[in-house]
């Protein structure tokens, strides 16, 4: 059978492999699995699927995440970044104004940072149509015809203008919105602290974003004993799947990661099975006297 091929980390004292989050890796409790150089085999005991959700801030270009998340996200990792947006909930008092508007005209608030799109490069901004105006003009009620997309909405009060570049300001509410702006980005760099870890991404992301929720889903490989060399990120590994029926050597498979090393293991179990039969030959023969 054509040995599994992947990249994994994983830290020193512990039995777990994390797995590159593109690679499904099929996996058999007892296989036998090489990791990176080290030519001392380990066997798996085990497979689990977990997705990663964390709160994010952005710093300089960097994604943080609170706490330590070295070997659980690697180099590689492909991350989905879930961007906060925010919209205007609702809307009060409009602030004593001079200048005239006309019932039905349209007028968009000023300020904040819309969050943009290839559909839509410059965003949407909340927008209202007068209602009402008074004897002299002035607009005494609004309706909100568009809620806005921000990732970082102006403050309130809010100057609104019209196409004539008339002011006015209004108080207006803004909360999380209901639809979410989603990116893909590469894992490049991961330094993990005891208190932080920082992420540095192969595409930077727009400046504008200060916040969301990081994604990754991949597969933790958990191994017969703890890992005894040191700590590695995304290195090779290769599970061999193929062994002799009555002892278990592993047999070399077609494409081996390291067949020098599978070779070696086998023989390995060999000369160990050798050692059991001879001493029990030992025994026999002094019983026999």
């Amino acid at each position: 059978m054509k040995p599994e091929i992947f990249k994994a980390s994983g830290e020193r004292g512990t039995n777990k492999l994390y797995t590159l989050c593109h690679k499904k890796v099929l996996t058999e409790n007892g296989a036998f699995i090489k990791i990176g150089e080290n030519n001392i085999f380990y066997r798996v005991e085990s497979c689990e699927d977990i997705t990663i959700k964390r709160k994010f801030t952005v710093e300089n270009g960097k994604i943080i995440l609170k706490g330590n998340f070295d070997f659980k996200i690697s180099e590689g990792d492909i991350l989905k970044l879930y961007i906060t947006e925010y919209e205007a909930v609702g809307f009060g008092e409009i602030k004593p104004h001079k200048d005239h508007f006309v019932e039905g005209e349209k007028i968009y608030a000023q300020g904040g940072i819309t969050s943009s799109s290839q559909e839509n490069l410059t965003g949407e901004y909340v927008s209202f149509e007068v209602a009402e105006v008074n004897g002299e003009g002035n607009i005494t009620e609004l309706v909100m015809v568009d809620s806005g997309r921000y990732l970082t909405p102006p403050e309130s009060p809010v100057k609104v203008m019209n196409q004539d570049e008339k002011i006015i300001e209004v108080d207006i509410e803004f909360d999380t919105s209901t639809q979410t702006l989603s990116l893909e980005r590469e894992v490049s760099i991961i330094d993990g602290g005891p208190l932080r870890t920082e992420i540095s991404l192969s595409y930077d992301l727009p400046l504008s974003v200060r916040e969301g929720e990081l994604l990754v889903s991949k597969q933790i490989i958990y191994l017969d004993k703890p890992y005894s060399a040191e700590s590695f990120e995304s290195e090779p590994c290769q599970i061999t799947f193929d062994f002799s029926p009555v002892n278990g050597i592993p047999l070399l498979p077609p494409n081996a990661l390291d067949p020098a090393a599978t070779y070696n293991k086998a023989v390995e179990i060999i000369d160990t099975r050798l050692s059991d039969i001879e001493a029990r030959l030992a025994k026999l023969e002094k019983v026999n006297f």
